[in-house]
């Protein structure tokens, strides 16, 4: 491949979006709109750029990867339609696979930039479980062993400090009673305005006021911590960029 300086100036571009993205949905677990339009006008120009000067010669490789590229940006639209993958992480993969199809930054890795980025972001997204697990077992704490994998207790006071879904079920009395929630109430949360969802006891205290002191008094309570996957996809990315992908190096182990 030649002439990558316009595929530099998109893969940038493209980092630049990741990171502000990610900044977004961790804060307010959402992205807005128009933040993938700068990436992708400027991407896009690039990109058009590249693929003419690579069709002036084409080659299988050119034309394999440009396939593959279409397959993607299909594929991760069709995911997001079907409620597979959220919206945002969908058009994140499909503005890095319409605008960097390769690399400019190491040698070609299999089966492409976009996949790898995908595959890596899947195995990072993998440690923040792990992670969890260890802190709560070496603190034994007790809760059900998914809860385990995916939260921990926080203090009732510093709760709206934190990113996440309730996962217990605080009843008030004389004692207060607490039940653990199953894993399907977070998902439920997003759906209305619950008080199960942090987010919604951040931004409208007010409204949730009873909720609030009942969750103070708890003294600590369960929480699930997603991390966004927008954070593992920019991780992910980046390591691809330098030419790192997990499906090469198990490839390579094996051959």
């Amino acid at each position: 491949m030649h002439d990558l300086l316009p595929l530099a100036v998109s893969a940038t571009a493209v980092l630049i979006t990741f990171l502000y993205a990610s900044w977004q949905d961790l804060r307010t677990r959402t992205v807005l709109t128009i933040t993938w339009y700068p990436a992708a006008a400027i991407g896009g120009i690039a990109v058009l750029y590249f693929w003419y000067r690579q069709f002036q010669q084409p080659t299988a490789i050119t034309i394999s990867i440009l396939a593959i590229s279409l397959i993607v940006c299909i594929m991760m639209g069709g995911f997001a339609k079907a409620g597979m993958f959220g919206w945002a992480d969908a058009k994140a993969m499909i503005l890095l696979a319409a605008t960097v199809p390769v690399t400019p930054f190491a040698a070609w890795i299999f089966p492409s930039l976009a996949l790898a980025t995908l595959v890596n972001a899947g195995i990072i997204a993998l440690i923040v479980p792990a992670a969890l697990l260890t802190r709560n077992t070496i603190r034994k704490e007790q809760a059900p062993f998914w809860l385990k994998c995916s939260g921990m207790p926080v203090p009732g006071e510093t709760l709206t400090r934190h990113f996440g879904f309730i996962a217990e079920e605080i009843t008030d009395g004389d004692p207060i009673t607490r039940t653990f929630l199953p894993a399907a109430s977070s998902i439920r949360a997003l759906k209305k305005n619950s008080a199960l969802s942090i987010r919604n006891l951040r931004e409208s205290p007010e409204k949730f006021t009873r909720e609030l002191e009942l969750y103070q008094r708890c003294g600590s309570i369960w929480i699930t911590y997603g991390v966004p996957f927008m954070i593992p996809i920019t991780l992910g990315y980046i390591l691809a960029l330098l030419g790192f992908s997990l499906p090469d190096a198990v490839i390579s182990l094996l051959i």
